[in-house]
């Protein structure tokens, strides 16, 4: 068996910003976050923790982080290496805006099940929240794959309800803390 898992990185982290001034009291609840904008500069995800979940939930894994290169985050790159993650970053558009994250996670996904995975066998895992990867979930599991989705418990409920699993990592927080 084959555990192929994909971690949209920067959604991940700024919804567990989020998540984790709401845990720490900062805001009420999540609602309350957003229209406030409070969110947790201090948290930061600790990728061995998450590549350790990932491995709880399935076994071995063979996963990939995607996200976009800023000035600032070199070390996350380095980090999610070390902890076991292949690497793929992309850079930010003109405006500063992330761009080509998602459809590089879609691309590989779809690449990596009908090339290199069986749906009797083999188990993916997508690490991300946002309703656009409805689509590529839904042909996915029509096509017999078991894809679980691993996110905050506000992840779009089309996803969740696609998946063939979906487990909220909100339990979580301090543990996939960095520190």
């Amino acid at each position: 068996m084959t555990h192929l898992a994909y971690v949209d990185c920067s959604n991940l982290f700024i919804e567990g910003q989020k998540v984790s001034a709401v845990a720490r009291g900062m805001a009420s609840s999540l609602e309350d976050a957003k229209q406030r904008g409070v969110i947790d500069f201090d948290y930061r995800l600790d990728l061995y923790r998450l590549m350790a979940l990932l491995q709880q939930v399935e076994g071995d894994t063979r996963a990939v982080v995607f996200g976009s290169v800023t000035d600032s985050n070199a070390g996350l790159w380095q980090h999610a290496a070390k902890a076991g993650f292949e690497v793929v970053t992309v850079e930010r558009g003109f405006s500063g805006k992330e761009k080509r994250v998602d459809t590089s996670l879609v691309t590989r996904i779809c690449r990596d099940a009908y090339r290199f995975a069986d749906p009797q066998w083999d188990r993916i895992t997508l690490v991300a929240g946002d309703g656009d990867y409805e689509p590529v979930v839904k042909q996915l599991v029509t096509d017999r794959f078991a894809v679980t989705v691993l996110y905050w418990g506000h992840a779009s409920r089309e996803l969740r309800e696609t998946a063939t699993a979906f487990h909220a990592l909100d339990a979580y927080i301090e543990d996939l803390a960095l520190g």
